[in-house]
């Protein structure tokens, strides 16, 4: 069964995103680190869409859909925004300096890095950000 959270694309919302994930970790039994690693991952992605989806729109709808089965966390992020499939970035060169490194770029590969898989698709006007995570 999934639990969905719907909040808008103000940086405002994020406290409610951290409630419902503190809430969700409660029902799946969720080791401390494994929750820290999922907010963190979810932060990031959520944050994107309400920077960057919705550039000149506010008030605008992101679904946070949340479900486990077979101890594997799967976390569904949709919205109407701008199409962007964050995946298709390329990897950020970790062996450069600070100062040698492009802006941006860190948080998707942090996503990948915290996540057992991440995939993305754009289906009916809609962007589907999908993450799952293998839980003990």
């Amino acid at each position: 069964m999934a639990n969905t959270l719907h909040i808008k694309n103000e940086l405002e919302q994020l406290t409610r995103l951290y409630e419902f994930l503190d809430r969700q970790a409660g029902i799946y039994g969720l080791e401390e680190l494994q929750s820290m690693q999922i907010k963190l991952a979810l932060e990031e992605a959520v944050t994107n869409v309400i920077l960057y989806a919705y550039p000149d729109k506010k008030d605008q709808d992101i679904r946070i859909d949340m479900s486990c089965e077979n101890k594997r966390l799967t976390i569904v992020i949709t919205d109407t925004g701008i199409a962007f499939n964050p995946l298709e970035r390329q990897e950020p060169d970790l062996t450069l300096s600070l100062e040698e490194r492009p802006i941006g770029g860190l948080g998707i590969y942090l996503v990948k890095q915290l996540m057992t898989g991440v995939t993305y698709s754009h289906s009916d006007g809609k962007n589907i950000l999908t993450m799952t995570k293998d839980i003990h």
